[in-house]
């Protein structure tokens, strides 16, 4: 597959993330596909299909904003941002109303016209403070 072609493979997997269809976004990739990043360990479809329905359960608002796409070889790289209100229960934590912003940067293993493996880089720890869950590093006393 060309660099464009991947890459346009990528871009409708996160069309169906910020449309919140699961199913177009987990058509691109592969039966096997592999995502780490989520938590300490690595996640099949039925893991990672858990995690963004968390995701969109506790922000139902969310959209997946794709602000650049990278190609190299079998990797495509993504820099998004998710943006969502905390609407929903989230992790436990009940709804805040809170906003959130989390800059996120995936890289992406294409094989054979399928997304293999996903490796997520989100500020996570950013998002908990933002909707409280995690208090924020006092200024004063860094």
């Amino acid at each position: 597959m060309s660099l464009e072609q991947n890459k346009a493979i990528v871009r409708r997997h996160m069309e169906g993330l910020d449309r919140r269809i699961v199913d177009t976004a987990a058509a691109e990739c592969a039966p096997n596909a592999i995502w780490y990043g989520f938590g300490s360990s690595a996640l099949n479809e039925a893991g990672w299909r858990g995690a963004i329905a968390g995701f969109l359960s506790g922000f139902p608002d969310s959209r997946f904003a794709t602000d650049a796409v990278i190609a190299e070889g079998d990797l495509v790289a993504v820099r998004h941002s998710f943006h969502g209100t905390h609407n929903g229960v989230f992790q436990g934590i009940p709804p805040t109303g809170k906003l959130v912003a989390v800059p996120t940067i995936v890289i992406f293993r294409l094989a054979d016209g399928k997304i293999v493996e996903t490796w997520l880089n989100a500020d996570l720890l950013g998002l908990m403070m933002q909707i409280g869950a995690v208090p924020a590093p006092d200024p004063q006393g860094l």
